[in-house]
């Protein structure tokens, strides 16, 4: 499958998350939006999937970011054909706006290692039983998910932590993508999200948490590449 991953910031591309794909044959193709690479308002011919990832903007913000209206509409356009899609924090959010969800400021950032619980609904990818540690960078969130979504996981912060919207698409609030050097990267480069969220150190909090972060999204990660890469998907 050729998967298109849309870098929205340059500091996070699909990283972990596409060698993961990648380990299972995908290709993972990067569209950097951020800078300027043209983003086309349907999915190509020879696209399979869309990854779309995060980024320091809001999922309106089209003056600081010009080409979110196209990626709403890409998006938009893969919900229409089944077309899978796997979004990350902005992505997540990028789904909500773009299929009649809606989009808020959180009361309080999530930034750091956090936990999420299952909301107990049986799902292929989504398999995880008990609260599951993920790594948070956020502030805004899902208020309201598009018609015919499923929320799948929450924490007391957020209540849309994963969703599935469609038969082979999901949207995570969180970055599973993320290692050590990105989350580093972040905190040195603090954006709005960092500085209002009362954390002085978050890179500590990810060190600690790292091998039980790659333990239990890799596998998840990877059960979506088996899912978008099942015949009946083409």
């Amino acid at each position: 499958m050729r998967i298109w991953a849309i870098q929205n910031d340059e500091t996070d591309p699909p990283h972990l998350a596409g060698r993961w794909l990648e380990e299972q044959g995908h290709e993972v193709v990067v569209l950097k939006a951020f800078s300027g690479e043209k983003v086309p308002p349907t999915v190509p011919a020879d696209i399979d999937a869309l990854m779309p990832l995060g980024g320091h903007m809001g999922a309106l913000d089209d003056h600081i970011a010009d080409w979110l209206p196209n990626e709403r509409a890409l998006i938009r356009d893969a919900a229409a054909r089944d077309i899978p899609i796997f979004a990350i924090c902005l992505g997540a959010q990028l789904v909500a706006a773009s299929l009649g969800g809606e989009v808020s400021r959180a009361q309080t950032p999530e930034i750091g290692i956090y936990e999420i619980t299952p909301a107990g609904i049986d799902d292929p990818v989504f398999a995880f039983a008990g609260k599951t540690q993920v790594t948070q960078w956020h502030e805004d969130l899902v208020s309201t998910l598009p018609v015919g979504a499923v929320t799948l996981a929450s924490s007391p912060l957020c209540a849309n932590q994963v969703y599935r919207f469609g038969p082979k698409s999901y949207a995570v609030q969180f970055h599973p993508e993320v290692d050590a050097a990105m989350v580093q990267d972040w905190e040195d480069h603090a954006d709005r999200a960092f500085q209002t969220s009362g954390k002085s150190n978050i890179a500590s909090e990810f060190l600690a948490a790292e091998e039980n972060l790659y333990r239990t999204w890799k596998p998840i990660i990877q059960r979506w590449g088996s899912l978008i890469a099942t015949k009946e998907n083409k």
